[in-house]
């Protein structure tokens, strides 16, 4: 069984009814009244980003259908924002190694943090 975590940054090709094909990756994976949508990035100076129902076939294969219904993609697009706003305060204590510093100490990512001060990360400590 495919875990959907694993699609993260996965390459996609979706081809338009003209024949063209468009190569986007999995931007993210968003829950959304109870279906799961991926948000892809297109692979290209544009970025457009498309909201894509996730289907999952018998034979593992997963399935990204593209939806036309604003609804459905602005809910998708809101709820996206707001774990991001939500993940980015709860990081504000956490630096990209993974630990919180609190007091002046060297982390296992290299770089000494004192409080108040900012590390490579760019969060404040």
């Amino acid at each position: 069984m495919i875990r959907p975590e694993s699609l993260i940054g996965a390459p996609v090709a979706l081809q338009a009814p003209d024949g063209r094909v468009f190569r986007f990756h999995v931007a993210a994976l968003v829950p959304y009244e109870g279906e799961t949508y991926a948000v892809l990035e297109e692979e290209s100076e544009s970025g457009q980003m498309l909201v894509t129902l996730v289907e999952v076939a018998e034979d593992n294969i997963p399935a990204f259908l593209v939806q036309g219904d604003e609804e459905i993609i602005t809910g998708v697009m809101e709820t996206l924002v707001a774990r991001s706003i939500a993940r980015s305060m709860e990081d504000e204590e956490e630096c990209s190694c993974g630990h919180h510093h609190h007091e002046e100490h060297t982390c296992s990512c290299g770089h000494d943090h004192h409080h108040g001060h900012d590390c490579h990360c760019g969060h404040h400590h």
